[in-house]
Order: structure tokens, then C-alpha cells, then sequence
């Protein structure tokens, strides 16, 4: 499979995050909008990972559907370890007092390999629809 020489609207995407994460910064937010940060982090930090190391590349059929799972499953644990670093990072922002609950802190700690094994099912699959569709233009 011939990957493309860069990760498309990966700029755009990049942009959207930092918009967010300033809104974030500022804002009072809970939990939801907090996971949503860390996934869009996890997003841009791996989409610029895999244009330095896998865009341009041929690879054969193996070893790329085995790098969209690491890639996949590596986005569902960093999302999930970025959304407990969050909390940590929105709770020292706001001298308030805590802004997320112990329950909270638990839920998302105990979420961790269902996360992984999500993103790596995720990353199998969209390696799998990538291949297919590359197969219908070529």
C-alpha cells in the first residue's frame, strides 16, 4: 500500500485543536469536554507521528494494517492517560478546588484497557477501509 506523502487536513486539524484547547483553558468544563481535548490531542500528536515516520511509504498489506492497530491503540491509552493529565492541568488553571470529582479521576483510570483495545479495533478497522478504498482508485 502506497501511503500519501502527508496526512490530509492534518494542518486543519491541528488548528481546530488549538482553538479548542484555548476555549478549554478558559472555560469551566466537565468531564466530556475534557475527553474530548485528550482524544483531539492523541489525534494531532499521532497525525504528526505518522507523517515524520509512515507518510510517503510503501508498505506491504501486513505491516500497515499492524501500524494503523499501534496507532490506533496508542491514541485509545494516550487519550486516556492526556484526559487524566487534563484534569490535573484544568484543576491547577482554576484555584477553585477541585474540578473533577475522585469518581471522575476512577471512571476515566479504570477505562484505560477498554480504551486501548477500542482504539486499536479502530485502527484495524480504518486501516482496513484505507486499503479499500486506496484499491478502488488505483
Amino acid at each position: 500500500m502506497q501511503l500519501p506523502d502527508r496526512v490530509p487536513g492534518l494542518k486543519w486539524i491541528t488548528i481546530l485543536w488549538a482553538l479548542y484547547a484555548v476555549i478549554w483553558a478558559l472555560l469551566e468544563s466537565g468531564l466530556w469536554p475534557t475527553i474530548l481535548l485528550a482524544v483531539l490531542s492523541g489525534i494531532v500528536i499521532l497525525g504528526h507521528l505518522a507523517n515524520r515516520v509512515l507518510c510517503g511509504r510503501k508498505m506491504a498489506l501486513g505491516i500497515w494494517l499492524l501500524s494503523a492497530a499501534v496507532l490506533g491503540a496508542l491514541l485509545g491509552l494516550g487519550s486516556a492517560l492526556l484526559t487524566v493529565g487534563l484534569m490535573a492541568v484544568k484543576t491547577g488553571l482554576h484555584a477553585h478546588g477541585p474540578e473533577f470529582s475522585a469518581l471522575e479521576i476512577n471512571w476515566v483510570i479504570q477505562q484505560i484497557p477498554f480504551w486501548t483495545l477500542a482504539g486499536l479495533l479502530a485502527g484495524l478497522g480504518l486501516g482496513l477501509l484505507l486499503k479499500a478504498v486506496s484499491a478502488k482508485i488505483d
